[in-house]
């Protein structure tokens, strides 16, 4: 090495700690933004050119290799597979929960209270068959038991159209997200072409991943340039700078599923669009179900019973108390109504078991007992009541299910992001010491410039003598 190839030391000297101090300032700049992965100079000294007759050593000085990123591929995709499953039960949480909410039980607002009133009532009508009060009370109490349960079928259903709305809404921000990474991948495939690294562009990347993913469950395949393909239930969404969208079709009787850009039916199991779907199409319409069931049997019993009955009015029986459901009927709950005779007349309502006989309360008495009447094969055998408080009690084991799991998700995600933050987090401690070696390395690197400098002055000074 000539004297002069010192200069060139310590020139590549202050390059690569300025370097070093501008990724440490980076670092710091960024300490606390989202999804901001913690950069490295890495150093490595140059070796002297290979030349005949030439000393290599000492070598040429040093170079910055790249900026690492400091990045833990496992702890980021275990971050985005629990994210999806925590969005997905934080969903199935959300739905129970207002579902329990639209029953209000146990209020004294509820259907169960308004259901035992009901039969209350009868009971009391048994009794006291001729008083008219009591007639226009059990009226009263069965007008307002048909009130409850339509209200309350017609809330879940405005909450399954609202949640239909908002499974439209996230369909389209996932194909929002799903452009965002087609667009990164495209930049990235540009940069890996120049032969660069541009690490920031992998932390927004992975940050849309992690975006996606609580809305559906995704697989990530990761190329050499940055680039991702990924897949969605089975199904490519993202190859490269490509985006396929989803859609969202109708499937069923007022069913629906989220599809391809090709229509095929994308088969995901995790992420806030499927927790959605399943409240759309499972588990809103089964509470819906089970609480038309409900309707059917006690309309079917009641007037049963109360067919075979006489009222005050009339020798001869026959009457329906509560209207008959349409075969052709949607839904039970919204076709459930006190007949029109009782509406208008409540002495029609057949308290006794035989003409002629007004202080008969034979059929009251079986009716009021259909509080406890279990039949095989109905109803899972068990009585009305029972079975609509196994409704509500199933909602809420439901509600503390998805509770659970959606805690034991979220404490996943927490424990993985906390190591991935290990691994990628800025600290801040680091970056000052590191700043600090930067500093005095680049003093020493200006004082051995200077030295060379003086000593090529000297040596020039002797030459001129």
């Amino acid at each position: 090495m000539t004297i002069f190839g010192s200069f060139e030391i310590g020139r590549k000297a202050l390059r690569a700690q300025h370097k070093g101090m501008e990724v440490s300032g980076q670092n710091v700049a960024n300490a606390n933004t989202p999804g901001y992965s913690r950069q490295r100079t890495n150093l490595v000294s140059v070796e002297s050119p290979i030349v005949a007759n030439a000393d290599m050593a000492p070598g040429d000085g040093v170079r910055v290799s790249h900026v690492e990123r400091m990045y833990n591929e496992f702890y980021q995709a275990q971050v985005v597979n629990s994210g999806s499953y925590k969005a997905y039960w934080d969903m199935r949480r959300e739905t129970s929960i207002s579902a329990e909410s639209i029953f209000m039980e146990p209020d004294d607002y509820g259907i169960n209270k308004s259901l035992g009133e009901f039969f209350d009532t009868w009971q009391e009508l048994s009794s006291s068959p001729e008083e008219a009060a009591v007639r226009s009370g059990l009226r009263e109490n069965a007008v307002s038991l048909t009130a409850s349960v339509e209200d309350v079928y017609e809330r879940l259903e405005d909450m399954r159209l609202d949640k239909l709305d908002e499974l439209d809404m996230r369909v389209g921000e996932a194909n929002r997200v799903i452009d965002e990474i087609g667009e990164l991948n495209d930049k990235l495939r540009f940069v890996d072409a120049l032969d660069k690294d541009s690490n920031e562009m992998l932390d927004k990347l992975d940050l849309a991943i992690e975006e996606l993913s609580e809305l559906i469950d995704i697989q990530v395949y990761r190329k050499s340039s940055g680039a991702v393909d990924i897949f969605a239930g089975g199904q490519l969404i993202v190859q490269e700078d490509r985006a396929f969208h989803m859609e969202l079709e109708t499937a069923g009787e007022e069913g629906v599923e989220v599809v391809n850009h090709r229509g095929k039916a994308l088969n995901l199991t995790a992420g806030r669009i499927t927790g959605l779907t399943d409240a759309v199409n499972k588990d809103l319409p089964h509470i819906q179900e089970e609480l038309d069931k409900v309707v059917e049997a006690l309309v079917e019993e009641v007037n049963g019973l109360h067919s075979e009955g006489f009222g005050l009015d009339k020798q001869e029986g026959g009457i329906d108390f509560f209207e008959t459901i349409p075969e052709d009927a949607t839904s039970a709950a919204l076709n459930f109504r006190v007949s029109q005779d009782i509406l208008d007349d409540s002495s029609k309502i057949a308290a006794s078991a035989e003409p002629g006989e007004p202080g008969n309360g034979e059929i009251a008495l079986k009716i009021g007992q259909l509080r406890d009447y279990r039949e095989e094969g109905r109803l899972d055998s068990v009585s009305i009541e029972e079975y609509y408080r196994g409704l509500i009690t199933s909602m809420g084991v439901e509600a503390q299910e998805s509770e659970r799991m959606a805690e034991a998700f979220g404490r996943t995600k927490d424990e993985f992001e906390e190591l991935k933050s290990s691994a990628s987090g800025v600290n801040m401690d680091e970056e000052m010491l590191k700043m600090t070696e930067y500093q005095h390395a680049w003093n020493a690197a200006a004082r051995y410039l200077s030295t060379v400098d003086e000593m090529l002055t000297s040596l020039f000074t002797e030459l001129g003598r």
